[in-house]
């Protein structure tokens, strides 16, 4: 486990609940809005960064929130914003909203600070625990006030996605099965 992973998983955790706290007070359409602005203005600073450019505040960010082995400095922003816009694109009920950024936040940020004590391997991704699914399910459920009993199975099967060995990021993956299973049920 990298040495900035809770830091990391904290600042995943506090991002999805202001995206949550901003759909509240301004609605859904500001949200697209502002996820849209943040990956367009991250972009143009990655963009800056790969012709040399030195810009403190995202030199920090990227010492203290980004992991080791990326395509790009800013990718697991990037692919979090990507995922915020998605699930504001394709959801319009405020409700299911809330409980994919949920999912997304608490679910993947949980799973994480609690998988990396966890001593039981997923038989289908020795980098994941048994305890980090368990808790993704488990942080997930907090969308039941919004959503109800829809959340169980939307929280189980993004919980597998999550423990999956699959070559694209969680932060894409998960919003895409969040997105498709609110749509269809």
């Amino acid at each position: 486990m990298e040495k900035n992973e809770i830091e990391r998983q904290i600042f995943h955790i506090i991002v999805g609940l202001l995206a949550i706290i901003f759909l509240i007070l301004f609605g859904r359409g500001m949200l697209m809005g502002a996820a849209f602005f943040t990956l367009i203005i991250g972009l143009l600073l990655v963009n800056l960064t790969f012709l040399g450019r030195r810009i403190g505040l995202v030199d920090w960010f990227i010492k203290h929130f980004e992991r080791n082995n990326i395509p790009f400095p800013g990718w697991g922003s990037a692919c979090y914003a990507t995922g915020v816009l998605l699930v504001t694109s394709f959801l319009e009920d405020p409700n299911a909203i809330i409980a994919a950024l949920i999912i997304m936040a608490l679910g993947d940020g949980m799973s994480t600070l609690i998988g990396r004590k966890g001593r039981i391997k997923l038989p289908y991704n020795r980098k994941k625990t048994l305890e980090g699914t368990i808790a993704f399910f488990v942080f997930s459920l907090l969308g039941y006030p919004f959503v109800g009993g829809v959340i169980i199975p939307v929280a189980i099967v993004a919980a597998i996605v999550e423990g999956l060995d699959l070559p694209m990021d969680d932060n894409l993956t998960v919003p895409i099965v969040i997105t498709f299973l609110f749509l269809v049920m």
